[in-house]
């Protein structure tokens, strides 16, 4: 396992996660028998959750660098290098000669932009930790994950632990697992959908949901709910709802909630009020909407 390039400076945010090369198609309708079809647009990105919050965070001026693995295909040079393009540094992911990549195939129906994900995970393992990466760490001013390489996460949180770094998690929605559970309970900024929350309070309420989630050492609790909007608590009590922003026209809501991500932890840095980080945030996730692929509010990676 060799490292895709040497790795030197400090960043402000390192993520742990799994970064994709994803394929879209929109199309008219889902099949449910066998059948050929023109597509009406496509388009080839990179995804993945905490690799487009970091793409969101280095697009507003903060330095910030990927830890991943991944294969020496074509896929994984083409994600690492749009990863470059963005202002991510991508020294920090492994690359496992004779490995795949992650990709993704998504289809997006016309007439409302739902999906159809179809996920090919990477072979490759997890990261390896070493004292290189634990640096990385030690450097940061903020630790983001999803739970994704859940060893390599807890190396990450226990060193940002000893060393006073903020630890984000993001809970995306059809990603709970109770394994997951110790992360979010380490993790100062908790950026959860709806959905996440349901599980991991075990209850369909707001409250019971932001009780559970609130718990110290959190700072802040918002929890994401598509069109309608998010909803942000702190723990003096201040409660706010963000309405989301409408979206004309919606193509595909793919990587909005990513988006929504790097744009509110992009406010939390610069030290806005938490209400004003959700604004922003929700602007930012409506503009991906109107174009297609995860990563479309930020334009051209070229």
């Amino acid at each position: 396992m060799t490292a895709h390039r040497d790795f030197g400076r400090p960043v402000d945010v390192l993520g742990v996660g799994a970064a994709t090369w994803d394929h879209f198609w929109i199309i008219d309708d889902f099949a449910t028998e066998e059948r050929v079809c023109a597509a009406a647009d496509h388009a080839v990105m990179g995804g993945g959750p905490v690799a487009t919050a970091l793409c969101v965070l280095a697009r507003h001026g903060h330095t910030v660098a990927l830890l991943d693995v991944g294969g020496d295909d074509a896929p994984g040079l083409a994600l690492r290098n749009e990863l470059d393009r963005h202002g991510v540094d991508t020294g920090a992911i492994q690359v496992v000669p004779g490995r795949q990549s992650a990709t993704a195939g998504i289809l997006v129906r016309r007439s409302d932009g739902t999906r159809q994900i179809h996920y090919h995970p990477s072979d490759a393992g997890e990261p390896a930790w070493n004292e290189t990466t634990a640096s990385l760490v030690r450097g940061a001013r903020l630790l983001h994950l999803n739970g994704r390489h859940e060893n390599t996460a807890r190396a990450a949180v226990a060193c940002a632990e000893v060393y006073g770094v903020t630890i984000s998690f993001d809970g995306g929605a059809g990603r709970w697992r109770e394994s997951l559970r110790d992360l979010v309970n380490r993790s100062h900024l908790r950026l959860v959908s709806r959905d996440f929350a349901r599980h991991f309070a075990g209850s369909d309420t707001l409250e019971a949901q932001f009780a559970a989630l609130l718990q110290p050492p959190a700072r802040v609790v918002v929890l994401t709910d598509g069109i309608r909007g998010s909803h942000l608590a702190l723990p003096d009590g201040t409660r706010h709802h963000q309405p989301a922003f409408s979206t004309e026209p919606l193509v595909d809501t793919t990587g909005c909630g990513d988006v929504f991500q790097g744009a509110f932890l992009h406010g939390w840095l610069n030290g806005w009020p938490a209400s004003e980080c959700s604004a922003f945030a929700a602007r930012l996730a409506a503009r991906n909407a109107e174009g297609l692929g995860g990563r479309h509010a930020l334009g051209r990676s070229s």
